[in-house]
């Protein structure tokens, strides 16, 4: 029996400000020090933080510059830093690439707008000061410090319960559910490419829910990845995105040495038009992962191409995927 799945709009939203004579275009801890070094013109030295490139994979997907570029950038951000230096010859094209890497790879960084604006030297096009726009619960060291707080806290509360479950796919699936009980879609929402909207507020897109469910199972001690990309339909039909992009963005999730695709949005967005919660969407291959399709930077990840945890071959019955058909909302 064939059920209606509303049409999801998500967007993944990068906005970018300009800010006197720079110009300006659109766009989790470190394992240790490396013994890379980045010798710039004045003679100061860069010395590169160490990603885990199994934990990172949008670092691993760097050039060399691009690298130091984003080691920079998280060290700056993540001690709360909003204007700096840039301390590593690039250009706008580097600094842009690097700056979605760092996204993408760290829900941590959950109080970055989205918006950033940067100095350049016209003689050559080389960035000179990098400024990043801070949400408004974070735009000041106490804000900040009590936001990461808050989110500690609340992962705290849901890992001390989700480490109760005897096995690494019960545990993701505790994760993937607190999540669906306890967040609306609401375009709407504030800060809603953040971490921050899903697990504070209880209300976000398909970007906060993806980075919320990065988020936790980073600190429960998952590989977890967020994946940006669009939907389809079987025929290559945009399904969602008011500007008719589609633009969509979910998890990857690795378990027993295999990855696995998990939309929590489409699962919670499905188990509302049900009545009950059903996972089509939980665990499957890229080949069962119908309505999907990577992009940009996220093409470069790893296949899933395993079933065995896939819901209804671990946990038993459920709507499958291909049950879903999409219609427009009224």
């Amino acid at each position: 029996m064939h059920k209606t799945l509303k049409k999801i709009l998500a967007l993944i939203l990068l906005i970018t400000s300009v800010t006197g004579l720079c110009a300006c275009f659109e766009e989790p801890d470190m394992t240790g020090k490396s013994t890379a070094v980045v010798t710039e013109p004045s003679g100061t030295s860069f010395k590169r933080a160490s990603f885990d490139t199994g934990l990172y994979p949008y670092f691993a997907a760097l050039s060399e510059k691009e690298k130091d570029i984003y080691s920079l950038l998280f060290v700056e951000l993540y001690k709360g830093s909003q204007k700096f230096d840039c301390t590593v010859e690039a250009n706008a094209d580097e600094l842009s690439k690097a700056i979605d890497a760092v996204l993408n790879d760290h829900p941590d960084l959950f109080w970055l707008d989205n918006k950033y604006s940067y100095t350049y030297d016209p003689d050559d096009g080389s960035i000179k000061e990098i400024t990043f726009d801070f949400y408004d619960f974070a735009n000041t060291p106490e804000k900040l410090h009590k936001a990461k707080v808050d989110m500690e806290e609340k992962a705290d509360s849901v890992l001390q319960e989700a480490r109760r479950k005897t096995s690494l796919v019960e545990r993701e699936l505790f994760i993937h559910d607190y999540i669906c009980q306890n967040t609306a879609y609401d375009e709407t929402a504030p800060y809603n490419q953040s971490a921050y909207s899903c697990l504070i507020l209880n209300k976000s897109v398909c970007a906060g829910y993806a980075r919320a469910f990065q988020y936790l199972l980073s600190r429960a001690g998952f590989v977890c990845y967020y994946v940006a990309g669009k939907t389809e339909g079987l025929n290559g039909q945009v399904i969602g995105g008011s500007d008719g992009s589609g633009s969509h963005s979910w998890n990857m999730v690795l378990i027993d040495g295999s990855y696995y695709n998990v939309d929590c949005l489409w699962d919670d967005t499905a188990s509302d038009t049900y009545g009950s919660a059903i996972y089509p969407f939980f665990n499957l291959t890229d080949e069962a992962f119908i309505y999907h399709a990577r992009i940009g930077m996220s093409v470069g990840l790893p296949k899933c191409n395993d079933t065995k945890y896939k819901y209804s071959n671990f946990f038993g019955q459920t709507v499958e995927a291909e049950s879903i058909v999409f219609v427009d909302a009224a």
